[in-house]
This record gives C-alpha cells, sequence and structure tokens, in this order.
C-alpha cells in the first residue's frame, strides 16, 4: 500500500459535481504537483483531503493506520484530529495578526499540548497533581523551542517578536509553512503558495519547500509556477474538468502530453 492512498473521491455542492471520482496514491517522501486552469478541481480536492471539505463518497487512507470513509460519520473533535494529518498552507497565509510570528507556530503547538494533557489526565483532580503541573512545564518548554526552530528553519530567526503587518508576504508565508509543520503532519499540503506573490518573494518560499523536499518531506502542491513543478516535483497531476486528466513525471507531462487538454493548457500557460 502507498503512503497516502485515496479512492473514488467525489465532491458536489448542491447540484454541482465538482469532483468526479479521484483515484491517488503518493509515496512517503514524494512531492507531487497538481497543475489546472481555474475551475478544474484542484482547490477542491485538496480542501476535501484537508478535511475542510468533507467528500460527498470515498476513501482516504495512510499508511500509519489512519482511514477516512465518507460514509462514516464524523464529529467535530474527530474532524480536528483529522486535520492534523494534513498540514494546510493557504494562499493567503492565514495568520493571526494580533500575535507575532513566533506565538502564530507557538500557539497551536501549546493548544495541542493542553489537548493531549487532559486526555492524559481526565479528572479534574488529576490536573491538580506535581506529575501534571511537571509534564505541563516539560510541554511548554519544549513547544518554545520547537516554535523558534521552525522559524529558524524557514530563515525567520531575526523575525520572530515581528507581527505580520511587519514581515514581507514571502516572510509571512514561511511563518505559514512552519506552523504548518508544527503538527509533523503526514502529508504537507500548498495550496497556491505563491499566487499573492511579487516573483522576488516568489523564489523565497518555492526555496523553503525545495529544501524541505531535500529534507525528505511528503508533499502535495496545488501550483501555478510551472518551472518550479517542472524543477522540484516527483510527479505532476494534471486536474481538468473535476477529474486527474492526466498525470506522470514532469519530463512526460511538460515534455510529451498525452491528453489534448494537457497540451492545450500548457501552450497556454
Amino acid at each position: 500500500m502507498a503512503y497516502l492512498n485515496i479512492k473514488n473521491l467525489k465532491k458536489s455542492f448542491g447540484s454541482t459535481q465538482v469532483l468526479h471520482g479521484i483515484d491517488f496514491s503518493m509515496e512517503k517522501g514524494e512531492v507531487v504537483a497538481v497543475i489546472g486552469a481555474s475551475g478544474g478541481g484542484k482547490t477542491t480536492f485538496l480542501r476535501c483531503i484537508n478535511f475542510l471539505e468533507m467528500a460527498n463518497e470515498g476513501t482516504i487512507e495512510i499508511e500509519d493506520g489512519f482511514k477516512f470513509d465518507a460514509k462514516g460519520t464524523y464529529t467535530p473533535k474527530d474532524i480536528r484530529s483529522m486535520r492534523l494529518k494534513m498540514g494546510l498552507v493557504f494562499q493567503s497565509f492565514n495568520l493571526f495578526p494580533q500575535y507575532t510570528a513566533w506565538q502564530n507556530v507557538y500557539i497551536p503547538l501549546q493548544l495541542r499540548s493542553k489537548e493531549r494533557l487532559k486526555a492524559q489526565y481526565p479528572l479534574f483532580k488529576a490536573r491538580l497533581s506535581k506529575a501534571y503541573r511537571e509534564a505541563e512545564k516539560s510541554a511548554l518548554a519544549e513547544n518554545k523551542k520547537r516554535a523558534e526552530d521552525l522559524l529558524a528553519d524557514v530563515g525567520l530567526s531575526d523575525k520572530m517578536g515581528n507581527y505580520p503587518c511587519q514581515l514581507s508576504g514571502g516572510q509571512q508565508q514561511r511563518v505559514a509553512i512552519a506552523r504548518a509543520l508544527a503538527q509533523n503532519p503526514a502529508v504537507l499540503c500548498f495550496d497556491e503558495p505563491t499566487s499573492a506573490l511579487d516573483p522576488e518573494l516568489t523564489g523565497e518560499v518555492l526555496r523553503v519547500i525545495s529544501e524541505l523536499k531535500e529534507q525528505g518531506r511528503t508533499m502535495l502542491v496545488v501550483t501555478h509556477e510551472m518551472e518550479f513543478a517542472r524543477k522540484v516535483a516527483d510527479r505532476v497531476l494534471f486536474f481538468a474538468d473535476g477529474v486527474i486528466e492526466e498525470e506522470g513525471t514532469p519530463e512526460e507531462i511538460f515534455c510529451h502530453p498525452k491528453s489534448p487538454k494537457t497540451a492545450a493548457f500548457l501552450k497556454l500557460d
């Protein structure tokens, strides 16, 4: 079984069907780029596998035993837990403007730690114990350091105390990447991560994604940056009309496309 396995994923909004039975798999450490014209289903696909939208049909499985079946019933708590499996970096950053770069990464870590501690110590009396206080103190120290390390990894050691309004678009997107990495997701997903950036800032973000590839991160990147998809992706998917019209290596897709739709899209690009 592949590291990530998706079978017959379908999504409709009212009477409009957007995804028409997507079958897709990827291996651990693989980088897959998703390209295609607007309206082809790329973002809906990404949102469904991140559980921001719930698929109407289909299954999503990860090698570690995780499984989602659209036929199942899931509570809001279940959905929050599922989302931790798939990190998502949005095109519009979605940082909390009232918090510093460091706080934007640290706060989600700390909230997750509190949930785990409450599960370990479900009774209020237990949370007054010395063991609970020590565990809480240890988690606090670990989360502070992890937030610092993640920002250092994306080249923002000197910007930890800056608020989003004090950062460039590229820097804000790098904070968003650090935040997505904080939960150590099985798959790190990007939804047009450079669409809101000018060419110079785009380079900053693409360099970080390239470095993550070198570290062996499993990544799914919806992008309009064809050169990036050609150079960095191990595999490219071309979406059209709610299906994967064609997939292959960058060489196959960009130099020898088999589908007329793929060829037409690349000529227009």
